[in-house]
């Protein structure tokens, strides 16, 4: 079924609308368009880029991506079976073909919007702005307030279409930084010849294949040593809790390096994530997000968010950066605290359990 307000229905409240986008189902929408994106940073722009899109009802996209910070161009394709990536500027292209992956590369504008709506609907004020016409369309808009302070998603007004529900502008506010986006043209009429969703690429590009270079991997914790080059700290297991599985990460790009990754569970469901890998050059406290704030941890200066549905810490010991994760709003931060003051070498906790073992 399709969905939306169309401009002969009766206007919905923003409410009204947020429940019934959440609850559509939506087949994937035919359309050219031409989007400009814009990043700002107290006031003054630092980034712009320009998208041409154009998607067909089988689910196939095309997307052509310029700006940045050095006028960089990309295109990607999915043709239904695969996704290719080009970066005209390095001459690389990634290729993903794996069904899982594809389904979260490029999701749909209805997913897109669900995604923001679902986290701020309980966090934020939803209220009606003034209805716009925008790229020549009749849009509703909403505008989400959060209802406390230093929210991770801070303030979000969406202009949504009457018709075939897509947002066709949006700005977040978060901090010091905006992002505006907004559609200068749309057509949902437009005939996409079939050839547009096919990409032909330069005869000496770089080809990766993503699902033949997996950036992860998993290990045990006594390979930890021998890739990050020292032992590290960890929440050792209880009764309470267990770890369900420890993973190698291999970042590449601008972030390149290695992190180990591991998940523990409780009672059978996910309880947290640790993660390490080595101190960065950059501080710990070095652009930190609205809701989050420096504390003492073991103590070390670090971070602590409380979002209002997790808990994050992170701080830097012997060379090494750890991120706490916690999907758990029943725990307060002196537990936590409590929790990782709990943390041993696991060298150390080996060695403790051969004693015990003899």
């Amino acid at each position: 079924m399709s969905f939306g307000c169309t401009p002969e229905s009766n206007h919905y409240s923003p409410q009204e609308m947020v429940n019934q986008a959440l609850a559509a189902e939506v087949k994937p929408l035919a359309f050219y368009g031409e989007s400009t994106s814009v990043i700002s940073e107290n006031g003054k722009e630092v980034k712009r880029f320009t998208m041409k899109e154009w998607r067909n009802d089988e689910g196939k996209i095309r997307t052509e991506l310029q700006g940045g910070d050095r006028g960089e161009k990309w295109v990607s394709v999915n043709d239904g079976t695969s996704v290719i990536s080009y970066d005209q500027t390095q001459n690389q292209a990634v290729i993903i073909d794996d069904p899982e992956i594809l389904e979260l590369n490029q999701p749909s504008p209805k997913k897109q919007v669900d995604f923001i709506l679902e986290k701020i609907v309980k966090t934020h004020e939803i209220s009606d702005g003034k209805e716009e016409e925008i790229a020549g369309r009749k849009t509703q808009h909403i505008i989400a307030e959060p209802k406390k302070d230093n929210n991770l998603y801070g303030k979000q007004e969406l202009w949504i279409d009457k018709e075939n529900w897509i947002v066709l502008k949006m700005i977040s506010v978060i901090g010091d930084q905006t992002q505006e986006t907004i559609y200068n043209e749309i057509d949902f009429d437009t005939n996409i010849p079939e050839e547009k969703f096919s990409l032909d690429l330069p005869k000496d590009v770089e080809i990766k294949n993503l699902n033949e270079e997996s950036p992860v991997r998993e290990i045990t914790l006594e390979d930890v040593p021998k890739e990050l080059g020292k032992s590290i700290l960890y929440i050792p297991e209880t009764n309470e809790w267990q770890i369900d599985k420890v993973e190698l990460i291999e970042f590449s790009g601008e972030f390149k390096r290695k992190e180990v990754s591991m998940d523990y569970i409780k009672n059978d469901v996910p309880f947290l994530n640790l993660s390490v890998f080595k101190t960065p050059d950059k501080a710990i406290d070095e652009n930190l997000l609205p809701n989050e704030q420096t504390i003492t941890i073991r103590g070390k200066r670090g971070t602590y968010t409380n979002d209002e549905s997790f808990h994050s810490l992170l701080w830097d010991e012997n060379g090494l950066r750890y991120s706490l994760l916690i999907d758990n709003q029943n725990i307060e931060l002196k537990q936590i605290k409590e929790l990782i003051e709990k943390m041993v070498l696991f060298k150390e906790d080996m060695q403790k359990g051969d004693k015990n073992g003899q």
